[in-house]
């Protein structure tokens, strides 16, 4: 009974030894952007746009074991939910948080937490502000021009360019800035095997 039982302990310890062990990394052409390892904490997009958060359990050659991380706040206290280790095919993951943007559990599902402080910013970076206020300010101008009976396209010319050009600085910023480093042709996956040669 000891030397079946010593020899399952030698097995498994070969196993674990010889197991390939990986991380990986998230890379700007030749800039590592961040680095994920057994233990730490990742959050991800996958292809369908449901995105994860969660303790890596596994990295494999093709695939991510994490366990989620799912906290939900109400009025006075903070309960986290038991959950299973989910693996994910690392050809699926399509993007990753940018550093400060925060993803959370909420309302049944992993999302981006409108209220962390960089993606207050989002607002302001997305040109959010900027299209509205543009709209605002021509749609008050038609309205005080109606009011006056002065509503001419010569009395309103310039402060509808004005509305214009602030309005398009919105869309290209909106069409510009993203929360999120989105894996393709400038940011790529690596492994590293971290496994004993």
């Amino acid at each position: 009974m000891i030397k079946q039982a010593l020899a399952i302990i030698s097995l498994f310890s070969f196993t674990v030894v010889h197991a390939q062990n990986y991380n990986l990394i998230l890379k700007k052409r030749d800039k590592t952007i961040d680095n994920f390892w057994e233990g730490a904490m990742i959050a991800f997009q996958q292809k369908n746009e449901a995105w994860q958060y969660g303790k890596v359990i596994s990295i494999k050659k093709d695939s991510i074991y994490i366990k989620p991380l799912m906290i939900q706040y109400s009025y006075m206290r903070a309960d986290t939910l038991v959950s299973f280790v989910t693996g994910f095919a690392l050809k699926d993951i399509y993007a990753f948080p940018k550093p400060g943007v925060v993803v959370d559990y909420d309302k049944g599902k992993f999302r981006i937490n409108r209220k962390s402080s960089r993606v207050q910013a989002y607002w302001l970076k997305s040109g959010y502000i900027l299209r509205v206020g543009a709209l605002g300010y021509a749609a008050l101008n038609i309205i005080n021009s109606a009011a006056h009976d002065e509503l001419s396209m010569e009395n309103n010319a310039i402060p509808l360019s004005i509305a214009a050009a602030v309005l398009l600085t919105g869309v290209i910023l909106d069409k510009t800035y993203k929360p999120k480093y989105i894996v393709g042709k400038k940011y790529h996956l690596e492994l590293l095997d971290l496994s004993p040669q």
